[in-house]
């Protein structure tokens, strides 16, 4: 759930800006405590795109990511999680094929 319009709005960007590169999914369930990803990428198979008009988060965009957007900077705390869901879809991803 969204909790500040800033949120959303970061939300919805990066899933306009990354749509024509691959599949994008907002606010995926890990689990656990229930915690989510803000923005869940997942490039296409065939790039037939130029990624480099996105600049540094084209570059992002050439492999899986995860973005958790922030509007202020992140503490510990909130880096720490990051770091935590990273760890749990890496994890998925080796089990399950989580989003391939």
């Amino acid at each position: 759930m969204t909790r500040f319009i800033h949120d959303e709005f970061a939300k919805d960007y990066l899933e306009e800006l990354l749509k024509p590169y691959g599949d994008v999914k907002s606010s995926q369930k890990v689990s656990g405590e229930i915690k989510e990803i803000d923005v869940l990428f997942t490039p296409l198979a065939q790039q037939t795109s130029n990624l480099e008009v996105l600049g540094l988060l084209g570059r992002f965009a050439e492999s899986p990511a995860i973005l958790e957007p922030f509007r202020n900077a992140a503490s510990g705390d909130e880096i720490c999680d990051c770091i935590q869901k990273l760890l749990e879809v890496k994890a998925l991803w080796e089990q399950c094929d989580f989003v391939r």
